[in-house]
């Protein structure tokens, strides 16, 4: 069993060079690493060649954000490959080795979603599972999902053989399993393989990323969702992005863009690109949660978060 390590970045240099060196002190030792570049001009694309040359490094002239993971792939040679981000790794060195104890044992398991620990967050785990859990004592088989955190995840190869790859940055994750599931591929999380997300502020922009956010929610629901589902389910999102919006203080230009880029894909998305989940795979890719309750425990985490960090700001000074 050989694991392919694909990590998609741009102008982290220094993430990315603190990600590879955590696959790298992986003791499992059938592995490779894959780093597509997204036309970086900060020093990766001299940074990989000098110091990384037994890498497998890609780069590309024009940043063609997440979906670059797809070429990653294809440039894989291993039977699993290993999701994550260019700020991310495991927390443990051994991870890779039960990882593969678990696709040995349990052959029914196409996916393995891990823990998502937020560094500069106090190592918080990002509270993302919508049911209530065991997270000491997890059953050797995980627990049944519907998503994986993009930080760190095992999934098969043989899943990108038959479903493709990931769609645009936003919830990609998300539709990806979901595409997955109704193919009869299986999900599963465990909560007792954790992996370090720094979450770097390097060339991000969030209203940019709100917006784009915002619209693939929306497009996900019209792609899956039979008719009256979808128009409620959208209803909930654009109540909440706005909300999410106001709070985080994204610009009014943005929040207009991403309203207005809402309503419209939702039409784009009918005429183009429905495609119903079967009713019996419903429960499954929502694991029974509503649109409501997912969004609303998000936005407690991101108050959580805001309130955390205004109290260590106040402790300093």
């Amino acid at each position: 069993m050989k694991f392919s390590v694909v990590i998609v970045t741009r102008n982290r240099k220094e993430d990315v060079k603190r990600s590879i060196e955590g696959y790298l002190a992986q003791t499992y030792e059938n592995k490779e690493i894959i780093v597509i570049d997204n036309a970086s001009n900060d020093g990766t694309r001299e940074m990989m060649l000098q110091d990384y040359p037994g890498i497998k490094y890609l780069w590309l002239p024009d940043n063609f954000d997440i979906r670059t993971i797809n070429l990653g792939v294809e440039m894989s040679t291993g039977d699993i490959i290993w999701r994550t981000d260019s700020d991310s790794y495991p927390e443990s060195p051994e991870t890779f080795e039960k990882v593969a104890e678990i696709f040995s044992k349990h052959p029914e398991i196409d996916i393995i979603a891990t823990e998502d620990i937020e560094v500069r967050k106090g190592n918080q785990p990002w509270d993302w599972y919508p049911l209530p859990i065991d997270k000491i004592n997890v059953p050797e088989n995980g627990y049944k999902a519907n998503f994986f955190p993009g930080t760190g995840a095992a999934i098969k190869k043989k899943v990108f053989d038959k479903i493709g790859g990931f769609w645009e940055f936003g919830f990609e994750e998300l539709d990806f399993c979901t595409r997955a599931i109704v193919a009869g591929f299986n999900v599963r999380y465990f909560p007792n393989i954790r992996t370090l997300h720094f979450a770097s502020p390097l060339d991000r922009n969030n209203a940019n990323r709100w917006v784009m956010a915002s619209k693939q929610y929306i497009r996900y629901s019209w792609r899956y969702f039979p008719l009256g589902q979808a128009i409620w389910r959208s209803v909930q999102i654009i109540f909440f992005q706005i909300l999410l919006a106001v709070f985080t203080k994204i610009p009014i230009s943005a929040m207009f863009e991403g309203f207005f880029g809402m309503l419209s894909i939702m039409f784009y998305t009918y005429r183009n690109e429905r495609n119903v989940v079967p009713q019996e795979k419903l429960n499954d890719i929502t694991l029974g949660v509503s649109v409501s309750h997912n969004q609303m425990r998000f936005f407690k985490q991101v108050v959580l978060n805001k309130v955390r960090k205004m109290l260590k700001k106040s402790n300093n000074e």
